[in-house]
């Protein structure tokens, strides 16, 4: 088991956050030992249960569980609807769906993180998605007949593995296709860049986001629990 401080998050949250990882049962006996020694080093750990060997200790909640799911590119149909995004800063049509796709978010779930951290650190995700030189940043998005932008996906891939970052549908344009056709011209677009597998986490709480992960082709590699451990 090992326990490392997150030293970005804790200057973002204003916390002293941590992630330790668990492996097996006694990974967890012994954390929670451990529990005096680490309130005088954290404020916050996140418990990664990589085996799902179970986590109880106070004030520790269950606030995801991580679905990784994963498909082989392929040659699919491109959509004229689906365009790329060229600009280096988001626009409000980004930063509005940015904050769609955290609907599950277990930053959006836990009420005690800092007031706001939740669409601070999703504009913050958006804004570093952005094509930037020197990248393979990109991100996909479906507009409508007045030029709004009403779906997205952001991608990054290096080599022959891509990963899907933010996935967002208004809620008022859901069930009319429009994920489905920005994620084909997705596929396509990176099956011409070589890409071979894509990769994409989701929470298994978003069920509407499960099946369509599935419908699309996507199977599950991993299932990981986070726990929210708070120590103050």
């Amino acid at each position: 088991m090992g326990i490392h401080s997150l030293q970005w998050d804790s200057d973002f949250f204003g916390l002293r956050i941590g992630r330790a990882d668990l492996h097996t049962k006694a990974n967890a006996e012994q954390l929670q030992l451990c529990h005096e020694d680490l309130k005088r080093q954290y404020d916050l750990l996140y418990i990664f249960d990589i085996n799902a060997v179970g986590f109880e200790a106070e004030e520790a909640h269950l606030v995801d569980e991580k679905i990784l799911y994963s498909k082989p590119c392929e040659p699919r149909k491109q959509f004229p609807e689906v365009s790329f995004y060229k600009h280096p800063t988001p626009s409000e049509d980004l930063y509005r769906l940015a904050l769609v796709s955290g609907g599950y978010s277990r930053f959006k779930l836990d009420e005690r993180l800092p007031k706001g951290s939740y669409e601070r650190l999703y504009n913050r995700w958006i804004e570093s998605a952005c094509p930037k030189e020197g990248t393979n940043k990109q991100i996909l998005l479906f507009k409508d007949e007045h030029n709004v932008a009403r779906g997205m996906i952001t991608i990054d891939y290096q080599g022959e593995l891509g990963h899907i970052g933010l996935v967002a549908v208004d809620t008022d344009a859901q069930h009319q296709g429009i994920g489905g056709k920005i994620m084909s011209t997705l596929d396509g677009y990176l099956y011409q860049q070589g890409v071979k597998v894509l990769e994409v986490p989701t929470q298994k709480a978003n069920t509407d986001a499960c099946h369509w992960y599935e419908k699309n082709g996507f199977v599950v590699q991993s299932a990981t629990p986070i726990y929210h451990w708070w120590l103050l």
